[in-house]
């Protein structure tokens, strides 16, 4: 690249991290917020004691990306089928070895306080950019996905939407030694010069590292700050120091046709690049609570409980207080009086439960996805609220999903088109233990990337814990095998009732349920024509009656509660059976 193209491509980078400065300092400033003040010296000044922040972001990182997530490999094309399977079975390899879960966790943090944006590329043992470029390690001839933060990000800021951006890019921090062996020794020899190690943009802006760490580290090994920037009209990808201004290299880009970079954001803003974090929406009512309660606290402590004398003599006082519980003394004076002195404001405390309220409000219902407390008496209206209050979550899970897709997609066409590349897959024949063991390699892949279409299985993501598996499997059975036991059964098939309880037992985690039954052989006459089980009926009496009784009482939800103690706070009225709720566990 020509020098006076060079300078200018400088100059409008530097303008465009320019643009973003303030949404870099922002950020920080919600991370200082959300570590509080005893993570460490770069934290908040004042303490967080309800730290809201991060009770939100928690439940949404765990909703969003709680797993790692599976690839499903479709296709139109009847005879490629079986090898769109093999592709499947290669593809669910990868998350593993290159810790994906994590990466994606990583990911949905940043596009929470800022925009999530990952590089995905394949080191040196490929066709694309080396792996130190990514400012990570990696094994050679392998595919990676690294983050990229808002500290270390920048883009076209004078472009209107992504598809007009004429640049972006991210700073990364590598070893001396490896910038050299990068950059020595191809058409001329580059000095490498080490930089000093800072927490500070080139701007001077504050970094989310400097809230963990100082300025100015002792370094076992000397690094370098570098830049890459991918330039989507010429299709290329530069590198050059943050410092020295140096260009190191200019690389035709060989990679899939999006480019290295990808992002993920949840709330766009009209006519701007940057999304609206959900942090940043969340942060004025986490201050205003803390605020409070800090507020609260010191009138609490400030509250005290004092006698009153009035008349007697000092020796009559000195008696009184030196003499225990149920001691006689001397005093001639007026019995003494209890003075209250401070404590808690009581239309201050009502205002700090209304802000309390009004963050899960605006948080999507946090109370509801975070399973933190019944909203009602009944699991069936706990269940619709669940669902309603999810329609937030859906929507960013769906964003979150098809991030990932044009991810796989990346990591697939890395896989496909590595000459290098070989694994092994092995496929289960069904019915069978028998498993066999195929070569994945560029040899045995059959048809063209295009001819296949991936699809990313959108429950592979969220949380799948055994309790949650046990669940599932008592639906099945409550929705489907039940109701369907006799067209089952009449197709030869039975329900093995011990594979069902070593199951059970398993997922629920109590081994003793393995021994509540005992299997021997089968009674006589249990079985029909055709070898299946009938089932069998219970004596039950052929009339029931049933009798319904309507209860009205006031629910003892935390809402109900926090509603209730609020009127009776600001002096309004409350109903005995009210009062009486507050007593009452939440249900």
């Amino acid at each position: 690249m020509e020098a006076p193209k060079f300078k200018r491509l400088r100059e409008a980078i530097d303008w465009s991290i320019s643009q973003i400065e303030k949404p870099r300092n922002q950020r920080v400033d919600t991370i200082k917020q959300y570590v509080g003040s005893h993570y460490s010296t770069g934290g908040t000044d004042k303490h967080v004691p309800a730290n809201l922040l991060e009770l939100a972001v928690t439940i949404y990182v765990r909703a969003l990306a709680a797993r790692s997530p599976r690839v499903m490999v479709t296709t139109g094309v009847d005879a490629l089928k079986p090898a769109a399977l093999n592709m499947q079975i290669a593809l669910n390899q990868v998350p593993a070895e290159i810790d994906l879960a994590g990466t994606l966790r990583r990911v949905v943090l940043e596009a929470l306080f800022g925009i999530g944006v990952v590089k995905v590329g394949l080191t040196s043992g490929g066709a694309t950019l080396p792996s130190d470029n990514s400012g990570q390690y990696h094994d050679a001839g392998s595919a990676f996905v690294d983050v990229v933060t808002l500290d270390d990000y920048f883009v076209d800021m004078s472009a209107k939407n992504r598809a007009g951006i004429q640049f972006e890019g991210n700073d990364y921090w590598v070893g001396i030694e490896e910038a050299k062996a990068i950059y020595s020794g191809h058409d001329k020899d580059y000095e490498v010069a080490a930089d000093e190690h800072t927490v500070h943009g080139d701007r001077g802006e504050q970094r989310a590292d400097g809230v963990g760490v100082d300025e100015g580290a002792d370094l076992f090994q000397d690094k370098v700050w570098l830049r890459d920037v991918w330039l989507p009209g010429t299709r290329e990808v530069l590198t050059y120091g943050v410092t020295s201004n140096t260009l190191f290299r200019v690389v035709k880009w060989d990679g899939p046709e999006h480019g290295p970079y990808y992002h993920l954001s949840y709330t766009d803003v009209p006519g701007n690049l940057l999304p609206l974090p959900p942090a940043s929406l969340w942060r004025d009512l986490h201050e205003i609570a803390n605020s409070l309660f800090r507020k609260l606290a010191n009138q609490a402590m400030s509250k005290k409980r004092v006698a009153g004398f009035q008349g007697g003599n000092d020796t009559a006082v000195a008696n009184l207080k030196r003499a225990k519980d149920g001691e006689g003394i001397v005093y001639d004076g007026q019995p003494p009086v209890n003075l209250d002195v401070g404590g808690i404001d009581q239309p201050t405390l009502a205002m700090f439960l209304q802000t309390r309220d009004l963050f899960s409000y605006f948080g999507g219902n946090l109370d509801a996805l975070g399973g933190l407390s019944p909203q009602t008496e009944t699991g069936v209206q706990d269940k619709m609220l669940n669902d309603a209050a999810g329609a937030r979550t859906d929507a960013m899970r769906a964003t979150t999903i098809a991030f990932v897709k044009k991810v796989f997609k990346a990591l697939a066409w890395y896989e496909w088109t590595d000459p290098a590349r070989e694994r092994i897959i092995e496929k289960p024949i069904d019915g069978t233990d028998i498993v066999l063991q195929r070569v994945w390699s560029e040899e045995t892949r059959e048809g063209d990337f295009i001819d296949y279409n991936l699809d990313i299985d959108p429950y592979s993501m969220q949380n799948d814990t055994p309790s949650i598996r046990l669940q599932k499997v008592g639906q099945v059975f409550e929705r489907y095998i039940i109701p369907l036991l006799p067209v089952i059964q009449q197709q030869g098939g039975q329900i093995d009732i011990q594979k069902l309880l070593d199951l059970v037992s398993k997922l629920a985690n109590v081994d003793e349920i393995r021994n509540l039954v005992s299997f021997g052989a089968p009674t006589p006459g249990a079985e029909q024509q055709g070898g299946s089980p009938q089932p069998q009926v219970t004596g039950k009496p052929a009339h029931t009656t049933r009798t319904y009784e309507r209860v009205n009482r006031p629910g003892a939800t935390r809402h109900g509660k926090d509603d209730v103690l609020t009127r009776m706070l600001m002096g309004g009225g409350v109903q005995e059976s009210e009062a009486a709720a507050l007593g009452r566990p939440n249900s």
